[in-house]
């Protein structure tokens, strides 16, 4: 990997972090991330701010504390689980690596807390069957902390002291992680500015990177990855996808608005310098798709649950490169026709459910059908998809949990190969000069040949959260993650 773009700490976080300590003596720094089923716990050496741990669970790790004075962390975990809950202790000391972990499979621990140098608090949280929750207090005093094995102290056995129902737990206060984040990383002589989400990542011929952000539409670096323009995001949410034309001297954005329910904007860009030269927009969800001679189209994608739908409203609309208005779509059943998510393709493709890929003519909304979907995938027609024509003719790579290789426009499939990795499945794909790269949820990056699906390269990614894929016309292929970096390969 050569050096990525936007290189700056802390990229195990994934931009978001919810809790930063220091240890006593300064040396250490610990920062927690937790997302929906997965926390991350990063231990980072001050001095260079370089990631000397990082821990991965399955359980929150909202409380993390570290000794008042020796190099050792303790982390909290807890399931949140209204039914069966479950929580745990661990015990990192950073210096050596060495960790124990200690399981209750009963009862969460949070909040945590030293009282000194020889006790911890641990306070224990489960639920009733009236839904009401019951916390208990226990301390584990020890003369020596560092060394544990696991069997150590069992924290089910700990004598537990009940609180008073209703009482207010405590935490620990902590200064607001950011401030702290770009505190620490100007003390270590580097910059933090949490602009993460590369959620689309597109090259140009002369070397130049166009990247989406948190709270950019779209920005654009040179070839060694310095800043050259950017335009920022109105509402403060950035672009989710972007579409290059075809001269390079343009590119179309996706970008939700500040209520993304209801209101997208599609502004077009000038890459020379980041004028926006249209800022067409809709009142509503709408996803973006286009093909490779710069017509565009937009569907309606808000879930109004139990409200009514719009009288004959077009829920899909189709444009010229321009903008221009060039045909509509009312699917009195919007779910009916649902756009396929497919890059560099001469067409506009649709699925309709339980029933065909379509192509839409952009002018009168004429359908062709070209071959039947699959009825197990009617939320995401075929999946992610790369349009190629190679030396095997003209062809749809595409899937879901394995890659597929279709003939275009038929749709017959030529070959098959599962992802490898236990339920991995595609985040996304693309193709360039023979070979697909594809991006898959078990942070890997695969390489086959397109004409017989051979392996070609499965490369490892950094944890840093990828989230789009590009190949560039020179063949670097650019990952874009949700840590904001640009990773190329």
């Amino acid at each position: 990997m050569s050096a990525p773009f936007h290189d700056e700490p802390f990229p195990e976080l994934l931009g978001h972090a919810s809790q930063v300590i220091v240890s006593a003596d300064e040396q250490w720094i610990a920062v927690n991330s937790v997302g929906s089923g997965l926390s991350k716990v990063a231990v980072y050496r001050a001095a260079d701010l370089s990631c000397a741990h990082l821990l991965t669970f399955t359980k929150d790790a909202e409380s993390i504390a570290f000794h008042p004075t020796l190099p050792l962390l303790a982390i909290g975990l807890d399931n949140y689980d209204a039914y069966q809950r479950a929580g745990g202790l661990t015990l990192l000391e950073p210096v050596t690596g060495h960790r124990v972990d200690l399981t209750d499979p009963d009862h969460g621990i949070e909040p945590i807390r030293w009282l000194d140098d020889h006790t911890l608090e641990l306070t224990f949280f489960t639920w009733e069957s009236d839904d009401e929750h019951l916390h208990s207090r226990a301390t584990v005093v020890r003369d020596d902390w560092l060394g544990l094995t696991p069997d150590a102290f069992d924290l089910r056995t700990l004598p537990r002291t009940p609180l008073p129902p209703g009482t207010e737990v405590e935490y620990l206060d902590t200064e607001p992680t950011r401030p702290l984040l770009e505190a620490l990383a100007e003390r270590a002589g580097r910059s933090y500015d949490a602009l993460g989400q590369v959620r689309a990542v597109a090259a140009l011929s002369d070397g130049r990177v166009l990247a989406t952000r948190s709270h950019a539409v779209v920005e654009c670096r040179s070839p060694d990855g310095s800043l050259l323009w950017s335009v920022p995001a109105p509402s403060g949410i950035g672009g989710r996808r972007i579409e290059v034309s075809a001269d390079e001297r343009t590119v179309r954005v996706a970008v939700p608005g500040p209520d993304s329910r209801t209101r997208t904007d599609f502004p077009l860009v000038a890459t020379a310098d980041g004028t926006v030269l249209d800022r067409p927009s809709v009142p509503f969800a709408a996803a973006l798709s286009a093909r490779t001679d710069g017509v565009w189209a937009i569907r309606d994608t808000y879930d109004r649950g139990s409200e009514a739908e719009p009288p004959a409203a077009p829920n899909t609309r189709v444009f010229a490169a321009d903008g221009t208005p060039l045909a509509t779509v009312h699917e009195p059943d919007r779910y009916d026709l649902v756009p396929i998510d497919v890059r560099r393709c001469p067409a506009l493709l649709y699925g309709r459910r339980r029933r065909d890929v379509i192509a839409l003519d952009p002018r009168t909304a004429a359908e062709t059908a070209l071959f039947p979907v699959d009825p197990f995938m009617l939320d995401r027609p075929l999946g992610r998809a790369v349009y190629v024509s190679d030396s095997a003719g003209p062809a749809l790579l595409h899937g879901r949990t394995e890659l597929v290789r279709r003939t275009f426009p038929a749709g017959e499939v030529v070959w098959t190969r599962p992802l490898d990795g236990e339920a991995s499945e595609l985040v996304d794909v693309d193709a360039h000069a023979g070979v697909l790269h594809a991006l898959c949820t078990d942070g890997t990056l695969l390489s086959v040949d397109t004409a017989d699906g051979t392996v070609l390269d499965r490369r490892a990614l950094p944890p840093y959260g990828p989230l789009s894929v590009h190949a560039a016309p020179d063949g670097t292929v650019l990952v874009g993650t949700a840590a904001g970096q640009v990773l190329r390969y």
